[in-house]
Parts: C-alpha cells; structure tokens; sequence
C-alpha cells in the first residue's frame, strides 16, 4: 500500500481531484499561495499525475487508475485515501475551490486544533456552509455552540441538511472514515451520509461566524471545460486568462 503521511502532527490541506479535472489544479494552486502561503503543506490526491509541475508545496498522491473510480465510486476513493494516510485531522478541498480573498491562516489552525482536541468532531465548517444553512435568514438563529479563541462556534443540528457538505473544512480522519460506504457519488455521500451521521449522538458538526476560508466553485455545471471566474477579482481574472488556464468561453464577472 502507498503511504501518503502524514504522522508528524502538521497540518495538512488535502485536495481531491480527478483526470477530468486536473487542469483545475493551475489556477487552484496559484491562487492557494497567493491567498493562503507558499509555505503551507498541501497533498493532492488523484490517478494520473499532472503533466505540469505543482508548487513545491504540493505533492501529489495517486489512488490508482482512473478507470477504476467512475462518479459512482468516488466514495471508494476517498476510503482509500483515509487508509492511506495517518492525519489525525486535516483540511479538505476539491480542486475547483478556487481561493478568492487572503485565507484566516490562524482561524483555520485553531479550528484544527479544536477538532484534534475533541474526539466527537466530525467536521468544522471553515465557510459560511453551516451559518447559511437554512438561508440568508438562518445566520441570526444559528446555535452558539461555544468559543474557540475569538471564533464563535456554531452547531446545526444532526438532522440539518447537508452535515455531510464537502465544502471546505476541518476533518477528524476517523471519524469520517467511519461514516463512508462505497459506491456513493459525492453528492449522495452529502445526502445519503447526511441522513447516516444524523442517526448517531457521538458526532458533532460544527461552524464558524468568521468565514476563515471564501473560496468559488470554479466548475459548477458538471463541464469541466466550462470555469466560472464571476467571484475572483478582475486582476486574479486578468491573470488566469492571460495564463491560458481556462477556456476563452469561461464566464467573467
């Protein structure tokens, strides 16, 4: 079995990814150091390597052959990674969560040290996934969970929907290892395991109110020719385009 780290107790952001996709990776990577830092550990897992080089903090891990994990496994890949890997917790993205304002370094690193100090943690919310949860009306409703240093905490409860959302945030490895089955697309792993993590009393979800990571979804409609830039601003734009990363049909501000 490949091994891909990582047991020296630093903070890894993991990125998944797919051969359809991994054009994202250019713009993702760029934007990552230039809103998060050069000097942050990123793991990017995959099939096929890129044909490109990726920044020096980045590595890339392969789960084998693409063929081998159509839409309809893409669970089947994510157990594979959690097998392969010894993070307690870490941070995960897709490869279309492209970075469109400087990241709360120290946010996130007290979210993941709050979620290693707490066994019951299944997830943090490091967006506006969990305060936007029931519309633009919830943010003023939402539990107040507790405090983690100057973040507020907020809790949805079991039964909320998306719990199970894989919008960037802070991951205990266990115990989302413990909620995957195979053969599950990723938008049933959002429903389907929502429905599943709502059963039990010994996982918790929780949020911030300081939205420490804003991120776009570069590739919305399932095309992965077709980016959507309408959220970054004109001069990541301007660069992204002159870079030829994108297609010339993707859609501007």
């Amino acid at each position: 079995m490949a091994y891909a780290g990582n047991g020296d107790g630093m903070m890894r952001v993991i990125v998944l990814t797919s051969d359809k996709y991994l054009h994202a990776l250019k713009p993702f990577a760029w934007l990552f150091n230039r809103y998060w830092h050069s000097f942050q550990s990123v793991l990017v897992a995959g099939f096929t390597p890129p044909s490109f080089d990726l920044p020096a903090n980045f590595k890339f891990h392969s789960l084998g052959s693409f063929a081998d994990y159509p839409v309809s496994r893409w669970s089947n890949a994510l157990i594979k990674l959690l097998d392969e890997i010894k993070d307690e917790a870490f941070v995960l993205m897709l490869e279309d969560y492209w970075l469109t304002r400087p990241v709360n370094t120290e946010a996130v690193r007290m979210c993941y040290d709050y979620a290693l100090q707490f066994e019951s943690i299944l997830r943090i919310d490091l967006t506006t996934d969990r305060l936007f949860s029931f519309g633009p009306r919830y943010p003023n409703d939402v539990p107040h969970y507790g405090n983690c240093g100057y973040l507020d905490l907020i809790k949805t409860e079991p039964d909320t929907a998306y719990q199970m959302s894989v919008m960037t945030a802070v991951w205990r490895r266990d115990n989302l290892r413990s909620v995957l089955i195979p053969g599950e697309t990723p938008w049933q792993l959002e429903i389907d395991g929502t429905a599943r993590t709502a059963k039990r009393n010994d996982l918790l979800v929780l949020g911030t109110r300081q939205w420490p990571v804003k991120h776009t979804l570069a590739y919305r409609g399932g095309n992965p020719n077709e980016a959507n830039l309408s959220e970054l601003n004109a001069d990541d734009t301007a660069y992204i385009r002159e870079q030829e990363w994108v297609s010339a049909s993707a859609v501007s501000a």
